[in-house]
Protein backbone atom coordinates (compact mmCIF):
# COMPACT_ATOMS: atom_id res chain seq x y z
CA UNK A 1 0.00 0.00 0.00
CA UNK A 2 1.07 3.34 -0.82
CA UNK A 3 2.00 5.92 1.66
CA UNK A 4 -0.52 7.94 -0.15
CA UNK A 5 -3.17 5.39 0.13
CA UNK A 6 -2.53 4.74 3.61
CA UNK A 7 -3.35 8.47 4.48
CA UNK A 8 -6.26 7.87 3.21
CA UNK A 9 -7.70 5.34 4.57
CA UNK A 10 -6.72 6.94 7.92
CA UNK A 11 -8.19 10.14 7.65
CA UNK A 12 -11.54 8.27 6.82
CA UNK A 13 -10.90 5.89 9.88
CA UNK A 14 -10.85 8.91 12.19
CA UNK A 15 -13.59 10.47 10.68
CA UNK A 16 -15.70 7.67 11.22
CA UNK A 17 -15.01 7.10 15.22
CA UNK A 18 -15.78 11.20 15.73
CA UNK A 19 -19.51 10.47 13.59
CA UNK A 20 -19.77 7.06 15.96
CA UNK A 21 -18.40 8.48 19.20
CA UNK A 22 -18.99 12.43 19.00
CA UNK A 23 -22.56 11.96 18.06
CA UNK A 24 -24.04 12.55 22.20
CA UNK A 25 -22.86 13.14 25.46
CA UNK A 26 -24.06 10.90 28.41
CA UNK A 27 -25.34 13.26 31.28
CA UNK A 28 -25.48 10.45 33.90
CA UNK A 29 -27.92 8.92 36.25
CA UNK A 30 -27.96 11.92 38.59
CA UNK A 31 -30.09 14.48 37.05
CA UNK A 32 -33.04 15.04 38.09
CA UNK A 33 -35.69 16.17 35.89
CA UNK A 34 -39.39 17.92 36.87
CA UNK A 35 -41.47 18.98 34.06
CA UNK A 36 -44.78 21.13 34.80
CA UNK A 37 -47.41 20.57 32.27
CA UNK A 38 -45.69 19.08 29.28
CA UNK A 39 -44.72 15.74 28.04
CA UNK A 40 -41.07 15.91 26.58
CA UNK A 41 -38.19 13.81 26.19
CA UNK A 42 -34.66 13.99 27.05
CA UNK A 43 -32.48 15.87 24.41
CA UNK A 44 -29.57 14.57 23.37
CA UNK A 45 -26.88 17.10 23.50
CA UNK A 46 -23.05 16.87 21.53
CA UNK A 47 -20.42 20.10 21.59
CA UNK A 48 -17.09 21.14 20.25
CA UNK A 49 -15.56 23.29 22.60
CA UNK A 50 -13.86 26.85 21.69
CA UNK A 51 -12.57 28.00 24.96
CA UNK A 52 -10.75 32.29 24.98
CA UNK A 53 -8.69 33.35 27.46
CA UNK A 54 -10.86 35.95 29.33
CA UNK A 55 -10.48 38.30 32.73
CA UNK A 56 -10.03 37.17 35.94
CA UNK A 57 -13.93 36.41 37.24
CA UNK A 58 -15.65 36.77 33.81
CA UNK A 59 -15.18 33.85 31.97
CA UNK A 60 -16.65 33.70 28.23
CA UNK A 61 -16.55 30.57 25.64
CA UNK A 62 -18.20 29.88 22.39
CA UNK A 63 -19.06 25.96 21.40
CA UNK A 64 -20.80 24.63 18.71
CA UNK A 65 -23.71 22.09 19.84
CA UNK A 66 -25.88 19.28 18.44
CA UNK A 67 -29.73 19.27 19.99
CA UNK A 68 -31.43 16.30 18.91
CA UNK A 69 -29.72 15.81 15.88
CA UNK A 70 -29.42 19.90 15.29
CA UNK A 71 -26.85 22.35 15.51
CA UNK A 72 -26.92 25.16 17.30
CA UNK A 73 -24.01 27.87 18.32
CA UNK A 74 -24.27 28.51 22.11
CA UNK A 75 -22.20 31.47 24.13
CA UNK A 76 -21.55 30.96 27.98
CA UNK A 77 -20.78 34.12 30.07
CA UNK A 78 -19.43 32.81 33.55
CA UNK A 79 -19.27 35.47 36.14
CA UNK A 80 -18.16 34.90 39.97
CA UNK A 81 -18.74 38.29 41.73
CA UNK A 82 -16.03 37.89 44.30
CA UNK A 83 -13.18 37.58 41.87
CA UNK A 84 -14.17 39.80 39.56
CA UNK A 85 -15.68 43.04 41.89
CA UNK A 86 -18.33 43.00 39.08
CA UNK A 87 -21.62 44.79 39.55
CA UNK A 88 -24.54 43.33 37.73
CA UNK A 89 -27.50 44.91 37.25
CA UNK A 90 -30.32 45.46 34.47
CA UNK A 91 -30.00 48.87 32.36
CA UNK A 92 -32.37 50.52 29.85
CA UNK A 93 -29.39 52.81 28.53
CA UNK A 94 -32.19 55.97 29.05
CA UNK A 95 -34.11 57.75 31.84
CA UNK A 96 -37.00 56.13 30.24
CA UNK A 97 -38.29 52.31 30.26
CA UNK A 98 -39.61 52.19 26.78
CA UNK A 99 -36.01 53.82 25.23
CA UNK A 100 -34.93 50.87 22.90
CA UNK A 101 -30.98 50.20 22.20
CA UNK A 102 -29.11 47.44 20.95
CA UNK A 103 -26.88 45.29 23.68
CA UNK A 104 -24.13 46.74 22.52
CA UNK A 105 -25.80 50.08 22.70
CA UNK A 106 -26.54 49.94 26.63
CA UNK A 107 -23.15 48.28 26.89
CA UNK A 108 -20.95 51.21 25.75
CA UNK A 109 -23.95 53.71 27.68
CA UNK A 110 -22.73 51.57 31.16
CA UNK A 111 -19.24 50.82 30.16
CA UNK A 112 -19.98 47.51 30.59
CA UNK A 113 -17.33 44.39 30.14
CA UNK A 114 -20.72 42.49 29.26
CA UNK A 115 -24.37 42.04 28.81
CA UNK A 116 -27.54 39.84 27.34
CA UNK A 117 -30.34 41.22 26.62
CA UNK A 118 -33.01 40.80 29.48
CA UNK A 119 -37.15 41.44 29.67
CA UNK A 120 -39.80 40.78 27.41
CA UNK A 121 -41.50 44.08 25.94
CA UNK A 122 -44.26 45.26 23.95
CA UNK A 123 -42.46 46.27 20.76
CA UNK A 124 -45.19 48.89 19.59
CA UNK A 125 -43.89 50.88 22.65
CA UNK A 126 -40.79 49.21 24.14
CA UNK A 127 -42.15 48.86 27.21
CA UNK A 128 -40.68 45.94 29.75
CA UNK A 129 -43.11 43.47 30.77
CA UNK A 130 -42.26 41.89 34.06
CA UNK A 131 -40.66 43.35 37.34
CA UNK A 132 -37.81 45.76 37.05
CA UNK A 133 -36.01 46.65 40.36
CA UNK A 134 -32.57 49.58 39.62
CA UNK A 135 -31.22 51.17 42.91
CA UNK A 136 -33.34 49.31 45.36
CA UNK A 137 -36.26 51.43 43.35
CA UNK A 138 -39.48 49.65 41.60
CA UNK A 139 -39.42 50.72 38.20
CA UNK A 140 -41.52 48.17 37.30
CA UNK A 141 -43.91 45.28 38.77
CA UNK A 142 -44.39 42.05 38.18
CA UNK A 143 -46.62 40.69 35.49
CA UNK A 144 -48.44 36.82 35.23
CA UNK A 145 -46.49 35.85 38.55
CA UNK A 146 -43.36 35.20 36.17
CA UNK A 147 -40.30 34.17 37.34
CA UNK A 148 -37.54 36.84 38.67
CA UNK A 149 -33.73 37.07 39.03
CA UNK A 150 -33.12 39.01 42.32
CA UNK A 151 -29.39 40.70 43.41
CA UNK A 152 -28.63 41.89 46.66
CA UNK A 153 -26.35 44.86 47.56
CA UNK A 154 -24.19 42.16 48.56
CA UNK A 155 -24.09 40.42 45.03
CA UNK A 156 -26.37 37.47 46.00
CA UNK A 157 -28.93 35.85 43.87
CA UNK A 158 -32.45 34.78 44.44
CA UNK A 159 -35.06 33.70 42.02
CA UNK A 160 -38.57 33.49 42.64
CA UNK A 161 -42.08 33.70 41.45
CA UNK A 162 -43.39 37.86 42.92
CA UNK A 163 -46.53 39.98 43.63
CA UNK A 164 -46.92 43.03 44.39
CA UNK A 165 -48.27 44.37 47.43
CA UNK A 166 -49.71 48.09 48.34
CA UNK A 167 -52.29 51.08 48.58
CA UNK A 168 -53.22 54.69 46.90
CA UNK A 169 -53.46 57.31 49.62
CA UNK A 170 -55.29 59.89 48.22
CA UNK A 171 -56.77 62.64 51.18
CA UNK A 172 -57.41 62.31 54.75
CA UNK A 173 -59.53 58.97 54.32
CA UNK A 174 -59.14 57.56 50.62
CA UNK A 175 -57.53 54.16 50.04
CA UNK A 176 -57.72 52.43 46.59
CA UNK A 177 -55.78 48.81 46.16
CA UNK A 178 -52.62 49.35 44.20
CA UNK A 179 -52.64 46.81 41.46
CA UNK A 180 -49.37 47.61 39.61
CA UNK A 181 -46.77 50.01 38.58
CA UNK A 182 -45.54 51.26 35.27
CA UNK A 183 -47.27 47.77 33.13
CA UNK A 184 -49.58 48.11 30.49
CA UNK A 185 -52.15 45.71 31.97
CA UNK A 186 -55.15 46.30 34.13
CA UNK A 187 -57.18 45.92 36.68
CA UNK A 188 -61.31 45.96 36.56
CA UNK A 189 -61.34 46.87 40.31
CA UNK A 190 -57.83 47.94 41.32
CA UNK A 191 -55.34 51.18 40.34
CA UNK A 192 -51.86 51.18 38.54
CA UNK A 193 -49.68 53.96 38.83
CA UNK A 194 -47.41 55.45 36.02
CA UNK A 195 -44.70 57.27 36.59
CA UNK A 196 -43.09 59.65 34.39
CA UNK A 197 -40.28 57.02 33.64
CA UNK A 198 -43.17 55.28 31.74
CA UNK A 199 -43.20 57.71 28.91
CA UNK A 200 -44.93 61.06 27.81
CA UNK A 201 -48.52 59.91 28.56
CA UNK A 202 -50.45 57.13 29.77
CA UNK A 203 -51.19 54.09 27.67
CA UNK A 204 -55.22 54.64 26.13
CA UNK A 205 -57.51 52.96 28.03
CA UNK A 206 -61.36 52.57 27.28
CA UNK A 207 -63.54 55.84 28.98
CA UNK A 208 -64.74 53.68 31.58
CA UNK A 209 -61.09 54.17 33.14
CA UNK A 210 -60.43 57.33 35.21
CA UNK A 211 -56.37 58.85 34.75
CA UNK A 212 -55.82 60.69 37.90
CA UNK A 213 -52.90 62.88 37.34
CA UNK A 214 -50.21 64.06 40.59
CA UNK A 215 -48.08 66.66 40.59
CA UNK A 216 -46.22 68.05 43.53
CA UNK A 217 -48.05 64.99 45.76
CA UNK A 218 -51.43 66.52 45.17
CA UNK A 219 -54.09 65.76 42.46
CA UNK A 220 -54.27 68.15 39.93
CA UNK A 221 -56.68 67.06 37.81
CA UNK A 222 -59.05 63.68 36.46
CA UNK A 223 -59.42 62.70 32.82
CA UNK A 224 -61.28 59.79 31.37
CA UNK A 225 -58.57 59.16 28.68
CA UNK A 226 -54.88 59.20 27.58
CA UNK A 227 -53.19 62.28 29.55
CA UNK A 228 -49.53 63.58 29.92
CA UNK A 229 -47.51 62.21 32.58
CA UNK A 230 -45.77 65.45 34.94
CA UNK A 231 -42.01 65.47 34.98
CA UNK A 232 -41.28 63.90 38.60
CA UNK A 233 -44.80 63.62 39.26
CA UNK A 234 -47.01 60.41 38.20
CA UNK A 235 -50.18 60.01 36.93
CA UNK A 236 -53.08 57.04 38.82
CA UNK A 237 -55.12 54.34 36.46
CA UNK A 238 -57.97 53.12 37.29
CA UNK A 239 -62.11 52.08 36.53
CA UNK A 240 -64.07 55.47 37.21
CA UNK A 241 -66.74 53.15 38.92
CA UNK A 242 -64.92 52.21 41.66
CA UNK A 243 -63.66 55.99 42.57
CA UNK A 244 -64.54 58.04 45.29
CA UNK A 245 -66.79 61.13 44.27
CA UNK A 246 -65.37 62.95 47.08
CA UNK A 247 -61.77 62.87 45.65
CA UNK A 248 -60.85 67.01 44.72
CA UNK A 249 -58.39 68.76 43.13
CA UNK A 250 -55.97 69.53 45.56
CA UNK A 251 -55.67 66.52 47.50
CA UNK A 252 -52.69 65.43 48.99
CA UNK A 253 -51.46 61.65 47.27
CA UNK A 254 -49.17 59.03 48.21
CA UNK A 255 -48.71 55.46 47.19
CA UNK A 256 -46.72 52.75 49.19
CA UNK A 257 -45.68 49.16 46.97
CA UNK A 258 -43.78 46.12 48.50
CA UNK A 259 -42.43 43.39 46.50
CA UNK A 260 -44.08 40.00 47.78
CA UNK A 261 -42.37 37.72 49.40
CA UNK A 262 -40.29 40.28 52.21
CA UNK A 263 -36.95 38.33 52.20
CA UNK A 264 -36.74 40.47 49.02
CA UNK A 265 -36.38 43.72 51.03
CA UNK A 266 -32.46 43.57 50.37
CA UNK A 267 -32.87 43.43 46.90
CA UNK A 268 -30.86 46.17 44.79
CA UNK A 269 -31.46 44.94 41.31
CA UNK A 270 -33.77 42.54 39.75
CA UNK A 271 -35.03 41.65 36.27
CA UNK A 272 -38.25 39.30 35.05
CA UNK A 273 -38.85 36.82 32.76
CA UNK A 274 -39.60 32.93 32.57
CA UNK A 275 -40.73 30.33 32.43
CA UNK A 276 -38.60 28.53 35.24
CA UNK A 277 -35.76 26.64 33.93
CA UNK A 278 -33.76 24.98 36.86
CA UNK A 279 -35.53 25.17 40.41
CA UNK A 280 -33.10 24.14 43.45
CA UNK A 281 -30.85 22.23 41.59
CA UNK A 282 -33.60 20.28 39.27
CA UNK A 283 -35.10 21.03 35.94
CA UNK A 284 -37.93 22.61 36.13
CA UNK A 285 -40.77 24.17 33.81
CA UNK A 286 -43.69 25.35 33.72
CA UNK A 287 -45.81 27.12 31.54
CA UNK A 288 -46.53 30.50 33.43
CA UNK A 289 -49.31 31.78 30.64
CA UNK A 290 -46.66 31.23 27.35
CA UNK A 291 -47.57 28.99 24.19
CA UNK A 292 -46.49 25.34 22.96
CA UNK A 293 -45.13 27.25 20.30
CA UNK A 294 -43.05 29.30 22.21
CA UNK A 295 -42.03 26.11 24.85
CA UNK A 296 -41.46 23.51 22.34
CA UNK A 297 -40.15 24.93 19.36
CA UNK A 298 -36.06 25.76 18.45
CA UNK A 299 -35.65 29.51 18.68
CA UNK A 300 -32.70 32.04 19.66
CA UNK A 301 -32.67 31.78 23.37
CA UNK A 302 -31.38 33.79 26.31
CA UNK A 303 -30.89 32.45 29.66
CA UNK A 304 -29.83 33.63 33.25
CA UNK A 305 -28.94 31.42 36.15
CA UNK A 306 -26.53 30.76 39.34
CA UNK A 307 -24.84 28.07 41.07
CA UNK A 308 -25.37 27.18 44.84
CA UNK A 309 -21.49 28.96 45.21
CA UNK A 310 -22.99 32.33 43.55
CA UNK A 311 -21.40 32.06 40.52
CA UNK A 312 -23.71 33.71 37.45
CA UNK A 313 -24.57 31.84 34.06
CA UNK A 314 -25.84 33.49 30.75
CA UNK A 315 -26.41 31.96 27.80
CA UNK A 316 -27.52 32.43 24.48
CA UNK A 317 -28.13 29.84 21.93
CA UNK A 318 -28.50 31.52 18.22
CA UNK A 319 -31.43 30.05 16.00
CA UNK A 320 -33.28 30.43 12.64
CA UNK A 321 -29.73 29.79 10.57
CA UNK A 322 -31.25 26.67 9.14
CA UNK A 323 -27.57 24.22 9.12
CA UNK A 324 -25.47 26.34 11.28
CA UNK A 325 -27.35 27.13 14.38
CA UNK A 326 -31.26 26.11 14.69
CA UNK A 327 -31.82 27.31 18.08
CA UNK A 328 -33.32 25.28 21.02
CA UNK A 329 -36.51 24.06 22.86
CA UNK A 330 -37.25 25.38 26.80
CA UNK A 331 -35.98 21.86 27.47
CA UNK A 332 -32.86 21.53 25.59
CA UNK A 333 -32.26 25.29 27.13
CA UNK A 334 -32.72 24.13 30.52
CA UNK A 335 -30.83 21.27 30.00
CA UNK A 336 -27.54 23.45 28.91
CA UNK A 337 -27.97 25.52 32.33
CA UNK A 338 -28.49 22.30 34.46
CA UNK A 339 -25.58 20.96 33.38
CA UNK A 340 -23.15 24.28 33.82
CA UNK A 341 -24.40 23.95 37.26
CA UNK A 342 -27.54 26.21 37.63
CA UNK A 343 -28.57 25.85 40.90
CA UNK A 344 -31.78 27.93 39.76
CA UNK A 345 -32.05 29.56 36.07
CA UNK A 346 -34.66 31.49 34.10
CA UNK A 347 -35.40 32.00 30.43
CA UNK A 348 -35.41 35.61 29.24
CA UNK A 349 -36.57 37.10 26.14
CA UNK A 350 -35.19 35.85 22.94
CA UNK A 351 -35.92 35.10 19.31
CA UNK A 352 -34.72 38.57 17.46
CA UNK A 353 -33.60 40.08 20.75
CA UNK A 354 -31.48 37.16 21.95
CA UNK A 355 -28.05 38.85 22.06
CA UNK A 356 -24.59 38.99 23.54
CA UNK A 357 -22.13 41.05 24.23
CA UNK A 358 -18.10 40.69 24.95
CA UNK A 359 -15.59 43.24 25.67
CA UNK A 360 -17.40 45.87 23.04
CA UNK A 361 -18.73 43.20 20.75
CA UNK A 362 -21.57 41.23 19.58
CA UNK A 363 -20.37 37.56 20.35
CA UNK A 364 -23.17 36.08 18.96
CA UNK A 365 -24.85 35.87 15.76
CA UNK A 366 -28.74 37.62 15.76
CA UNK A 367 -31.23 37.43 13.65
CA UNK A 368 -31.15 40.79 12.90
CA UNK A 369 -27.55 42.43 11.70
CA UNK A 370 -25.96 44.01 14.71
CA UNK A 371 -29.04 43.06 17.33
CA UNK A 372 -32.47 44.44 17.33
CA UNK A 373 -33.16 47.25 19.46
CA UNK A 374 -34.79 46.19 22.94
CA UNK A 375 -36.12 47.82 26.05
CA UNK A 376 -33.27 46.88 28.70
CA UNK A 377 -30.33 44.45 29.33
CA UNK A 378 -28.64 42.83 32.14
CA UNK A 379 -25.46 44.08 32.44
CA UNK A 380 -21.82 43.23 33.74
CA UNK A 381 -19.41 46.49 35.09
CA UNK A 382 -16.07 46.07 36.48
CA UNK A 383 -15.95 49.32 38.19
CA UNK A 384 -12.99 51.45 37.91
CA UNK A 385 -11.54 49.33 35.23
CA UNK A 386 -11.60 50.17 31.73
CA UNK A 387 -11.41 46.52 30.38
CA UNK A 388 -12.17 47.00 26.68
CA UNK A 389 -12.38 50.06 23.83
CA UNK A 390 -15.94 49.66 22.37
CA UNK A 391 -15.58 49.41 18.22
Amino acid sequence: MTAKRFNYYLVLILFCCICIYGKDVSYGSNSKIVVIQGNISQPKISYVNKSRVNNPGVKHKRVKRWLNGKPAIVNILVVNPKDSGALIKPAYGSYYIGSVKSVKEIAVIEDAIAGVNASYFKPDCGTPLGTSIINGKIITGPLYRRVTLGITKNNEFKMAKLDIDGEILIGDNIKLDLFNINQPVFSSRSYSVFTDQWGKKTPITSAYYSHIVVQNDSVSYVKNSSVAIPKDGFVIVGPHSFLPKSIKVGNSVKYNLKIKPNDWDDVEYAVGGGPYLVKEGRIFIDKQKFSRYFLWTKLPRTAVGYTKKGTLVLVTIDGRHKGFSEGATITELAKIMHEHGCYNAMNLDGGTSTQMVYKGKLVNYPTVKGGSRVTNALMIIIPTVNNFVSI
